[in-house]
């Protein structure tokens, strides 16, 4: 469970400066964030045609992502299954989620180069402020679900 959390952390730090641009399907947090870094037009435009550009890769990782972990899961619930086809499949599954990674970073270097010095500080503080919302948000759930059990 904490790698999942880990996985959601570092996925939601990793799109923050992508979602500064609207389009179809973004919503108020993505304009939000795109007044807050003050991007220009152009910097929507090339934001957008960035995050066009390497959506069928990242899609392609995801899927290979999720599929890696259903065949783990599945493998680890089969008590009968050998402990070294555990291991190649955990194996698969982390080389599939390094992957994902990688992408996500070539995107987020590209945006990154879009952006001026004081967008970057801006996009790092934002970066600070979810995640420190995230961790308050997780202990505030911990502590209910202590209280309610």
């Amino acid at each position: 469970m904490t790698s999942l959390i880990r996985a959601t952390l570092i996925l939601a730090l990793l799109a923050l400066p992508l979602a500064a641009q609207a389009g179809p399907g973004r919503g108020p947090r993505a304009e939000r964030i795109s007044q807050a870094l003050q991007l220009t037009e152009p910097q929507k435009v090339s934001i957008q045609a960035a995050r066009e550009k390497h959506r069928p890769d990242l899609v392609g990782h995801r899927d290979a992502v999720r599929h890696a972990r259903i065949d783990l899961r599945t493998a680890l619930k089969d008590p009968a299954t050998p402990d070294a086809q555990l291991h190649a499949l955990y194996d698969k599954a982390s080389s599939a989620r390094f992957d994902l990674i990688l992408a996500q970073r070539s995107l987020r270097r590209e945006v990154q180069a879009l952006l001026t010095p004081e967008q970057r500080a801006k996009a790092t503080e934002l970066r600070g402020q979810a995640r420190a919302g995230m961790w308050e948000g997780m202990r505030h759930r911990r502590r209910s679900e202590g209280m309610a059990g």
